[in-house]
This record gives C-alpha cells, sequence and structure tokens, in this order.
C-alpha cells in the first residue's frame, strides 16, 4: 500500500495542528449508506500558445489513492489483537477510499489536462484497488485477488477518450503491491482488499510521429526503500521515462515519485538514484514528478538543492523568479473535505536540464471539482503544467536564472 497521503510515523509534519475530519468509526457507519457518484463539469482552462506548437507542453498530476494508507503500516504485528485491528484499519481505509470517489475524481482529473492538452502527461498514485470475495487471508491462502474494483489509469484513458482527448500509456512502473483482509460491510464476509501502486507516462496519440514520438520506454524501483520488516513489507517507490522525438529535439523524460519528507535520507538517497540513473544522459532532460521536496526546504528536506546541484532548473522558479515561495501543490486534507484548507508546500515539480529547452510558462492548476459535498478537490495535490521551447531562445529573450533554496 502507498503512503504518500499520510505520513510514517503519524501523525506526520504535514498533519500537525490540523483538523481532523470524519474518524474511522464514523466512517464504517456511513458507508453503509449508498455511495452517490454525482457527475461534474468543469469549466475549460485555456491552453497555452507556445508559437505553433513548436514547443513542448508537458502536466504532472498525482493522483491521490484517496485515503490514509499510513494507519495500515503503523500497526504492531507484535499486539495480541493485531489482526482484528489490521481487519478494522483496512476495512475503514478501504471505504474511505471509495467515499472519495475515484471516478469523479479522476473526471476532474481529465477536465484539467483535456483543457490543456498537454503532449506528455507525468502521473503518479495512478492505483489500482482489486478485491477478492470472500477472501482466504484469515485463513492463511495465498490466491491472490483479481477482481478490479478502481483502475485508475483505465478510468482516466477513458475520461480523457470521451472528452476527444486521445492519450495512451508510454511507460509505466509498478511500486507496492500488497494485499490485505477487511471485512465487507454489505456482505459480512473477510475479503481480499489488494492496492497495486502505479506511476505512469501519458502520450498523446492524435499527433503525427514527425511531431511526437515516444521510444525506450523503461521503469524502475528505487534500491533504497522504507522497510517495514515486522510484516516483512517494502515499501517502494521509483521512476518511469521514455526518450522523446519531438519536432526535431531529442531528449528524456522522467517520471519520478520520491519518499516522504519523514523519511528525509531515504528520500534524498532517491534523489541521487534519479539524477545518477536515469538521468545519468547525455540527452537534455525533463524531470517531472512529486518529490515531495519543497522549494524552500519548509518539508525539512534539502532534496530539491540536490537537483539544482545536479544542474537541474525548474520550470516555476525560472518563469517565476520573484514567487520561489509560491507556486504550492499541497496541502489539502486527506478526506478532500474541508473547504479551508490550503496548498502550503510545493512538491510537485518540472525540472529541466540541457540546451534546447526554454521554459516559457509554468502553472499550478487547482483541481477543484466545483462541489459542496467531498471530494472537493480531485486530488489532493495541485496539477502543475509547463510549456518549453525547444530550441535555443532568441537573444533578446530574458535568460531563465538557476534558482536555490537561498534566492
Amino acid at each position: 500500500m502507498k503512503l504518500s497521503s499520510s505520513r510514517i510515523p503519524e501523525p506526520s509534519s504535514r498533519q500537525r495542528g490540523r483538523r481532523h475530519l470524519n474518524p474511522m468509526q464514523h466512517i464504517l457507519s456511513i458507508v453503509l449508506h449508498e455511495l452517490l457518484l454525482v457527475p461534474v463539469s468543469r469549466a475549460a482552462v485555456g491552453s497555452a500558445d507556445i508559437g505553433g506548437k513548436r514547443g513542448l507542453d508537458t502536466m504532472t498530476v498525482n493522483l491521490y489513492v484517496g485515503g490514509g494508507i499510513g494507519r495500515v503500516m503503523t500497526l504492531n504485528p507484535a499486539d495480541p489483537a493485531y489482526l482484528s485491528n489490521l481487519v478494522f484499519t483496512v476495512t475503514g481505509v478501504y471505504y474511505q477510499i471509495h467515499l472519495s470517489q475515484p471516478p469523479v475524481r479522476l473526471a476532474g482529473v481529465a477536465d484539467t489536462i483535456a483543457a490543456r492538452m498537454p503532449d506528455l502527461v507525468s502521473v503518479q498514485e495512478a492505483s489500482l484497488l482489486r478485491l477478492q470475495s470472500p477472501g482466504d487471508l484469515v485463513l492463511a491462502g495465498s490466491v491472490p485477488a483479481t477482481n478490479v474494483v478502481f483502475d485508475y489509469l483505465a478510468i482516466l484513458v477513458d475520461e480523457l477518450a470521451a472528452r476527444g482527448a486521445h492519450y495512451r500509456v508510454a511507460s509505466m512502473g509498478e511500486r507496492l503491491d500488497v494485499e490485505m483482509p477487511m471485512l465487507n460491510l454489505q456482505t459480512g464476509t473477510f475479503d481480499d482488499a489488494r492496492l497495486t501502486d502505479r506511476d505512469a507516462i501519458l502520450v498523446r496519440t492524435d499527433l503525427s510521429p514527425g511531431q511526437l514520438r515516444v521510444t525506450r520506454p523503461n521503469a524502475g524501483n528505487f534500491a533504497t526503500a522504507i522497510q517495514i520488516p515486522s510484516i516483512g513489507l517494502t515499501v517502494n517507490r521509483g521512476w518511469c521515462s521514455v526518450d522523446v522525438f519531438m519536432r526535431g529535439k531529442l531528449f528524456r523524460y522522467i517520471n519520478a515519485h520520491l519518499e516522504e519528507e519523514t523519511a528525509a535520507p531515504i528520500q534524498m538517497a532517491q534523489a541521487l538514484e534519479v539524477i545518477n540513473g536515469p538521468a545519468k544522459t547525455k540527452l537534455p532532460v525533463v524531470l517531472c514528478g512529486d518529490f515531495n521536496a519543497d522549494t524552500l526546504q519548509r518539508t525539512g528536506t534539502a532534496t530539491y538543492d540536490a537537483f539544482i546541484t545536479a544542474g537541474f532548473r525548474e520550470s516555476w522558479a525560472a518563469v517565476h523568479p520573484a514567487d520561489l515561495a509560491g507556486g504550492l501543490t499541497w496541502g489539502y486534507d486527506e478526506w478532500l473535505a474541508d473547504p479551508d484548507e490550503n496548498c502550503i508546500w510545493r512538491l510537485d515539480h518540472v525540472f529541466y536540464r540541457g540546451t534546447g529547452l526554454y521554459p516559457i510558462t509554468s502553472d499550478v492548476i487547482d483541481m477543484s471539482l466545483d462541489r459542496t459535498q467531498p471530494p472537493l478537490w480531485a486530488s489532493d495535490h495541485a496539477a502543475v503544467s509547463a510549456s518549453f521551447l525547444l530550441q535555443r531562445p532568441p537573444a533578446t529573450w530574458p535568460t531563465a536564472k538557476t534558482h536555490s533554496r537561498a534566492e
């Protein structure tokens, strides 16, 4: 199970001093009512004109699994009541994910993407939730759950197609794949819930190969990861990539998702794995994703500066040099229910390195669903978009600065 929506250990630095909504006991009572998936519509956002499509439009968005997965990981297996606690907690998280209404949220993400039609999209937490009913884990069985409940990638691609935005998965990395027992509150059976975490790169399919072509899809998990030996679990995170030929320019495009700020040394080690792994190339590089590292070290990590030291620049800092503290992308509550919660950190970035990549725009997109009932947002993250010229800029254009935390 993935931990990016809740922290290890709990409560995390992200949640200190914040209001906790809908305690778990409440969730188990309200899930007995029918969930109404209310369709939403969103106003279109005008896409940026970057000179007759001579450049790259890209976007990165964390889809958010929809529940506090970390509560499961912090249970103590040595507790005599561990099994009952596990079933109770997994049940609560499973129905919390249902209450987050993934199809509604992913429709909102599709609206955001279709309004701008980026050439490449990096997505994190592209979850695959499966169920076995009745399950066999409580009886020491080992048959994996295969009945798909929510496939976030498939839903997103289908929602995009319904809007006339044609994308395919160009590269995907599978991270954590874990199965645990739960109580089915509708049938009363003990079921097995299986959550698979994935990151992916989506590419437009409506452009000619001369305009956009991707090759060499690749993916990997980081060698450095959180270990939970008491339950034999490794919390995998990783990256995926493609090489892109676009309007005469060849570059590498990487999507990465690093560990959270509560495990700062692991996060830094993973950043170095990206720098010395898929980003170690003579090609120009566009590096997108959820880095869980704030520009001004407000998360307590120096990982952002490690990328700057390695020669990367960040699109927001380059386009908005007077607003390095802005462009905030994370901060909504895990229930997506509190309208007073605001983003507090900039964790999602579009980095770039190499000649011929000149950032023109960089925007943070608030994916509000324009609803009065939860979910109020499509994710607990905002999306980030950026546009680049794929050429050397004219001499009369201002040169993008290299920004560090100290500026």
